[in-house]
Parts: structure tokens; sequence; C-alpha cells
């Protein structure tokens, strides 16, 4: 784990400078974009991480994955965590980024497990309802689970709605059994 110190700098001084330029959509895609080769890509990761390679070819390759597809900004980013000998921490910098900037446009992020897909028509009502819910711009990240049987759990930040059937099943079972506790007292 990369302490917080070594590249919380660096994703403030993007997000000031993005703010600054009126770009915090962009710069968010890209680093989104950023953010999901590098989740993607352990060589690459390995590659950047590897002391015996030079700065030179770490920017190089850098620039040939990302220079057609994210902001020149970014990719200065990118050159500047090379520069500075903090390669290993570039996906920690960027979600740091990413956070900043969610903060900044209040939004709140959803992992929301289901057992199977929903709809969009499923999709976006569920978002309004949430949206609704929280008076926050709500970006969900769903996630299939078999495991709760079916309905829906649902965790932004620290609060969890579960309405699974998984949970209802044990929510009945405990009733059940506290019932058949209490008839046994009274009996």
């Amino acid at each position: 784990m990369i302490p917080e110190s070594v590249y919380s700098k660096y994703s403030q001084a993007m997000f000031d400078i993005a703010q600054s330029d009126n770009s915090l959509d962009t710069v968010l895609a890209d680093m989104k974009t950023v953010r999901t080769v590098m989740r993607e890509n352990e060589n690459l990761r390995k590659f950047l991480g590897n002391p015996l390679v030079t700065a030179k070819a770490k920017k190089e390759t850098l620039e040939k994955i990302f220079a057609s597809s994210v902001s020149t900004i970014v990719c200065r980013f990118l050159y500047v965590m090379v520069d500075r000998r903090r390669e290993a921490a570039i996906t920690e910098a960027v979600e740091n980024f990413i956070d900043l900037a969610r903060a900044a446009q209040n939004i709140e992020v959803a992992k929301i497990r289901v057992i199977k897909p929903l709809t969009a028509e499923e999709e976006t009502a569920l978002v309004k309802k949430l949206e609704t819910m929280t008076g926050k711009k709500i970006e969900p990240m769903y996630y299939t689970d078999p495991s709760i049987l079916g309905g829906v759990v649902i965790q932004i930040g620290d609060q969890v709605i579960d309405g699974s059937l998984k949970r209802q099943i044990r929510n009945m079972e405990h009733a059940l059994l506290q019932g058949s506790v209490a008839n046994e007292v009274t009996d």
C-alpha cells in the first residue's frame, strides 16, 4: 500500500488545474480511461514499476497507449509522475483524482448488487430513486451476485440498503425462531 502523502499532491494539483481550466468533466473521463487500462493490464503496472526501465521508455510507452485516447494534460500528468519516480503510485493518484472530482460534482458511487443484470428502464428508475433519496447525483456500479437470491443490495458510502431475498429469509427465520421461543415460554 502506497502512502497517501506520496500521490495526493499530484491528484490535488491535477484537480486544481482541471477546475481552473473548466475541463473537469473531460479530465475525469480521461482519468477513468487511465484507471481502466491500469487495472486491466498487470504487465503495464509491472513495466512502470520496474526500476531498470528508463523514464524515457516508460513515457514513450504511456504515450503510445494514451496519446490518442486521453487529453494532453492527462498525458503530462502521467509523464510528471514518471519523471518524479512516482509511477508505482499512478493508479492511486488517478483514483484519488476521481474521488476529488466526484466530491466537487456532488456525485456518490452506488455499488448495486443484483442477481441478474437490470434492464435500461430499471437502471434509470433505480438511479432516479437513489438520487432523490440522497440529494446527490448517483454513479451506479452494477455487480452480479447470485448469493443474494433475489432483490437488490445497494451500498452508498457506508450506508447499505439490503432488499435482498436472502436478508428477507434470514429475517423471517429470526422472527419464527423468536416466535417459537415466546410460545415455549407462554405455554
